[in-house]
């Protein structure tokens, strides 16, 4: 279960895709990657960056309802997204969107000073329950947890009050943990949805046995 890999040497897979149940946003054009995602998740894929950036898994927030970017994407970025998945443009200066949303199908939690801009088309356009707050005392809470419809990881500072939060809204049981031998900000590194998983080649056994257990695909 579960692959470990690197993007263009970079352990941080998170930052580069997002995906969700049915599709994934990768920003690098690298037919190997596409195709790890694609087998792996089993989701129709599109290689696009996002304003510019290939760092799509922090520009674009996603659950099975679409797709969140911010108002300096360009037309032929969602053009392509637009092949597998509705796309909404949000009018706000936050453009990493990927990094204030922690979102699955079933609710979000949302960087606590996020504009109102955002936590509205949260609610509106991916349908689902909102709550400001923060995963360890982080407010880019979509890279302090990743997070699927099964289950999610949390950064290890993560205190009881925000795990009840974070399980409440999302509805899903969690566990803290780190990926690629330490790094707290899990959400940057793991692409996942409720069928399997990517995360850093970097990731220990210790951690990988923490994150599949996170993920929902084991239990101890």
């Amino acid at each position: 279960m579960g692959i470990q890999l690197s993007v263009r040497g970079n352990p941080m897979v998170g930052l580069y895709a997002r995906a969700a149940e049915e599709f994934a946003v990768v920003g690098v054009k690298d037919e190997s990657i596409l195709e790890a995602i694609r087998d792996e998740l089993d989701v129709d894929v599109v290689a696009t960056t996002v304003a510019g950036s290939e760092l799509v898994g922090a520009m674009l927030a996603a659950n099975s309802n679409g797709i969140l970017v911010c108002k300096h994407v360009t037309s032929r970025e969602l053009e392509i997204m637009r092949k597998v998945a509705d796309v909404y443009v949000v009018d706000t200066d936050m453009t990493c969107l990927g990094n204030v949303i922690c979102v699955n199908d079933r609710g979000a939690i949302i960087h606590p000073e996020a504009d109102m801009e955002i936590e509205r088309a949260v609610e509106k356009r991916l349908d689902v329950e909102v709550a400001r707050g923060t995963v360890g005392g982080i407010k880019t809470v979509g890279m302090a947890a990743a997070v699927t419809n099964r289950g999610g990881l949390l950064h290890p500072n993560a205190n009881d009050w925000e795990v009840r939060k974070v399980e409440k809204i999302l509805k899903i049981e969690t566990e803290k943990g780190t990926v690629n031998f330490g790094q707290d900000m899990v959400g940057a590194g793991v692409i996942a949805n409720s069928r399997g998983y990517i995360v850093g080649d970097d990731t220990t056994g210790f951690e990988l046995g923490v994150l599949e257990q996170a993920l929902g695909f084991v239990e101890w």
